[in-house]
């Protein structure tokens, strides 16, 4: 259900020992029916609903950007990952069902990796089956006009060509249920290379500039150079080289080594730069021509002056075009690949995904904390747990009714995260997983699994991306 941006799920061995998780596990229980999932009720003693869109942290979320469309036009909206969303003109209604007119906002966020599921709190499994969805590429897309909320037009679909990191055809397109938080299939679609990133990098590389060759002074000169003799009055466009003596840039035809050059009378005379840097001299007539690469060589009375000008005006217009687009790369590379597209008719949360069967090993656990987690009984009921599975991509969530159905698959990356009060977290790493004994679990009934307790206080998408990095370190 997710994938790492750019990062490798790695081992990690807590440092803390933190809260003690006791687990016991019937691996039998693969083949028995899930049952609904009962979840603790709130201060009034009102049950919480089934599934809710409910982030785990308070005041952490996956921020929403906003774009400012004109109704009449409609427009095409790019996004750092390099996905695109195409707006019709025209395609807004109020609540009424009257067409809107002028500006309106469009508000668009995606999720990608398991720190946007966390953050986000949206549900990502059937509790009821105990399937869980392998995700590639989500989103959530809304709009408002003077704050309040706008609908699609009936005969309008806004095109969502969603980035996505995970290849395959295998996943579905699945759009969340506003009320009871289930996913309805709308159907399918192959991915698609994300031709955009390829041609601006394509581009990238036609468009960088040849360094800017460094004057150079007679007296410093390696190779041969000669003056060429031109009538100024009939090649003004050389004029700019007056004054200026050419070395032989070791590159083509020596003209030391062709003397019959400097014999001959030339019809035409060109300079023209070249990719290498140098010039290309090409002289010709009615019955031959010669070329060769070339570069200029200054007096020395001139040199101070053409150097201070080469470093302060070429140099510096190279290295700022040089930087820009060494940013510009950095950011296409950072997009997808593959693009997901998919006609929506509405607002709303969208996942392209494939659901799992349940078929791990199912543990009943008894969490308990230590004292750098200061809970307590009645806090404990709040806390969310967080399965995350590298291989498969995916994240289920788990309240503290949940846990007597939790389960994991041995074969798989696994880290488990607790969410803590006031932000902290607990973590049960991947190397702990591969740490357990399966056969001694099986013989027990039961595994203890001791979670180390994070300090820090989670308040930022960043802080969360760390801790989970850490959960999957060597």
């Amino acid at each position: 259900m997710m994938t790492v941006k750019n990062k490798i799920l790695r081992l990690f061995t807590p440092v803390v020992a933190g809260a003690a998780l006791l687990a016991a596990c019937d691996s039998n229980s693969n083949n028995q029916k899930n049952q609904a999932i009962n979840l603790p009720t709130d201060e009034q003693g009102i049950e919480a609903p089934v599934l809710a869109v409910s982030p785990p942290i308070q005041g952490l979320d996956i921020p929403f950007q906003s774009y400012s469309v004109a109704t009449s036009d409609g427009m095409t909206i790019e996004t750092a990952t390099g996905t695109t969303i195409e707006i019709p003109a025209n395609a807004f209604v109020d609540k009424d069902g009257n067409p809107i007119s002028g500006n309106v906002e469009i508000k668009f966020r995606e999720f990608h990796d398991a720190t946007d599921i966390i953050a986000s709190g949206i549900p990502m499994h059937d509790p009821e089956t105990g399937e869980y969805m392998e995700t590639a590429g989500m989103f959530e897309i809304k709009g408002e006009q003077a704050g309040q909320e706008i609908f699609v037009k009936g005969d309008k679909d806004i095109k969502v060509n969603l980035a996505s990191f995970n290849e395959g055809n295998q996943f579905n397109f699945y759009k969340l249920g506003p009320k009871d938080c289930r996913w309805e299939d709308k159907g399918t679609a192959a991915a698609t290379p994300n031709v955009k990133k390829q041609e601006r990098l394509a581009a990238l590389d036609a468009a960088l500039p040849p360094v800017p060759v460094k004057p150079r002074k007679h007296s410093n000169v390696e190779n041969f150079v000669f003056d060429l003799d031109v009538n100024y009055s009939m090649f003004p466009e050389l004029k700019t080289f007056k004054g200026v003596v050419w070395e032989y840039a070791g590159e083509g035809k020596n003209p030391e080594k062709n003397e019959w050059i400097f014999s001959s009378d030339w019809d035409k005379i060109k300079l023209e730069k070249s990719p290498t840097g140098y010039f290309e001299l090409i002289l010709s007539n009615k019955e031959k021509d010669f070329k060769t690469l070339v570069r200029p060589v200054l007096s020395d009375e001139n040199y101070e002056e053409a150097l201070a000008a080469f470093t302060e005006t070429k140099m510096k217009a190279y290295n700022e075009v040089k930087k820009a687009q060494k940013d510009e790369r950095e950011r296409l590379v950072a997009q997808a690949n593959l693009v997901r597209t998919f006609n929506v008719g509405g607002f709303g949360i969208y996942n392209w995904d494939i659901w799992h069967k349940p078929g791990r090993t199912r543990c009943a656990a008894q969490p308990k904390f230590d004292e750098l987690a200061k809970v307590n009984s009645d806090i404990n009921k709040k806390i969310s747990y967080f399965l995350v599975m590298g291989k498969q991509h995916s994240v289920v969530r788990y309240r503290p009714t949940d846990l007597s159905k939790f389960s994991f698959d041995p074969v798989d990356e696994n880290a488990l995260l607790a969410i803590l009060p006031e932000g902290k977290v607990a973590i049960f790493s991947a190397k702990d997983f591969k740490a357990l004994n399966l056969e001694q679990i099986k013989e027990d009934g039961h595994a203890l699994m001791e979670m180390a307790t994070e300090i820090a206080t989670i308040s930022s998408v960043d802080g969360l991306d760390e801790v989970i990095d850490r959960a999957f370190a060597i």
